[in-house]
């Protein structure tokens, strides 16, 4: 989960909110495994890293490489294609609601001025997002 950071800031006032695009991938990811009914082991198994590796994936706190997310995909049975285009769906979503999707690490975001949002809002905000693509 993403924390808040205000040190260093005149107000938290000035603050807006904010995002990676990691952690949008990660939810993405997440949302389209669950609409699998696949558990975390799974998806890290095919992938060839740890479960834990994977949770933090899903929770934009570590990226994945091309060849782990073409190996979810095949897991997920969808092409690595459609999963970036929801993933960049997601982000045309949440910055037309006024959060900022930033490419850089969450630490880069913060000195920006940045407040990231925690991993669970971004769940449901994806997931409102997600369910009306359908």
């Amino acid at each position: 989960m993403h924390r808040i950071h205000t040190r260093g800031f005149a107000s938290s006032a000035s603050l807006k909110p904010a995002t990676t695009y990691p952690a949008v991938l990660g939810r993405v990811l997440s949302y389209l495994r669950a609409q699998k009914g696949l558990d975390q082991a799974r998806l890290a198994q095919a992938a060839g890293i740890t479960q834990s590796t994977w949770s933090r994936i899903e929770n934009g706190q570590s990226a994945l490489t091309v060849d782990q997310l073409a190996r979810a995909a095949t897991v997920l049975r969808i092409r690595t294609e459609q999963i970036l285009a929801l993933a960049n769906q997601s982000v045309e979503n949440l910055e037309r609601q006024g959060i900022k999707v930033e490419l850089k690490r969450p630490s880069e975001a913060v000195s920006k001025g940045l407040v990231l949002i925690s991993a669970a809002a971004l769940a449901v905000l994806l997931v409102v997002i997600l369910s009306k693509s359908k």
